[in-house]
């Protein structure tokens, strides 16, 4: 595979948070990159780090977390090295990010018109009547028919499908080199959720960025990403291509997480699942946080973190027994 530039590289990052009984590591170094022009699904279940990750990358981590080592690099710049003055120059104008919820993103008390004109005039310094046609061709192309006119409304007045599109709108504004998708569907039906995808990878392809995207759902991944970052319990198991990952998934977990998707044209057996294990359990594991529920695990797994093996081109397992 040919040379790629790196555009987002995250290098043994560790995040932890404080518990009852001190502090609990939720990432346990995460490492992982994005390419230019490229779109990666970072997956696993609820609870795996998908959000904290993405969170630390635009600097949003919640007060109480602390980052305990490792480095995320955006083109020439380490984003922990900088002040919160020089993240504000970051954000929005290189990195932009969609939330999980579409109505608690907007302002409930501005019509969403002024909401996207504002991004216009804070990050591009637009007068009021420029960023308001600006906006107005914004709503336009993400698919709000009637722009002019939906542009006036609140966001209380607009379906979740119709919110998305004006975060979207918001998002691209100032057309970062990469996006942050961070569930952008949740709560809405499947119709409406191609349609959000299928935008995003327009608008992808149009400013020739990159998209990080978050999901739980294999299927949106299959059809939309070009790589795959698989996670649980805040550690990267495995990252390969789409087409290596769903035709050879190696790490256990990413095994057992394919099985889980339903198919309508084969019976699949499904392997045991230890549905006793709380994520406790798992993140109190030295080694493999995956150990506990492994079929294939080792004894030293329980204690050694193990080491991250290419297993083909372009396809990466953190695995003491991948083989």
């Amino acid at each position: 595979m040919a040379a790629r530039d790196t555009l987002l590289r995250i290098e043994g990052l560790s995040v932890s948070f404080p518990s009852g009984d001190g502090r609990v590591t939720i990432l346990d170094n995460v490492s992982f990159d994005v390419f230019e022009h490229e779109i990666v699904g970072l997956v696993g279940e609820s609870g795996s780090g998908k959000t904290i990750t993405s969170l630390t990358v635009m600097g949003f981590l919640p007060p109480s977390g602390t980052i305990g080592g490792g480095e995320i690099w955006f083109k020439d710049r380490n984003l922990l090295e900088c002040t919160e003055e020089e993240m504000r120059q970051v954000r929005g104008q290189q990195i932009a990010m969609i939330f999980q919820s579409t109505r608690s993103a907007l302002n409930p008390l501005m019509r969403v018109g002024d909401q996207v004109a504002r991004v216009y005039r804070v990050q591009r310094g637009l007068g009021a009547r420029e960023a308001r046609i600006q906006a107005i061709q914004a709503l336009t192309r993400v698919g709000i028919p009637d722009a002019e006119q939906r542009a006036r409304a609140y966001p209380h007045q607009l379906s979740r499908g119709m919110c998305q599109r004006v975060l979207i709108a918001m998002m691209v504004a100032c057309e970062p080199s990469l996006l942050i998708a961070d569930e952008p569907t949740t709560g809405l039906d499947v119709t409406i959720q191609a349609q959000i995808f299928e935008l995003i990878k327009d608008l992808q392809q149009a400013a020739n960025a990159s998209i990080l995207l978050i999901t739980h759902d294999l299927g949106v991944v299959a059809e939309t990403c070009d790589r795959v970052v698989v996670m649980y319990a805040g550690q990267v198991m495995e990252t390969a291509t789409v087409e290596s990952l769903f035709a050879k998934p190696i790490h256990p977990y990413t095994q057992r997480l394919l099985h889980s998707v339903l198919r309508v044209d084969k019976t699949i057996e499904m392997p045991e699942v230890d549905a006793g294990l709380s994520e406790e359990v798992a993140y109190s594991v030295a080694g493999c946080r995956f150990a506990p529920r492994c079929p294939r695990v080792l004894p030293h797994c329980w204690e050694e973190h193990p080491p991250r093996e290419q297993a083909g081109p372009d396809h990466w397992v953190t695995c003491h027994n991948y083989n």
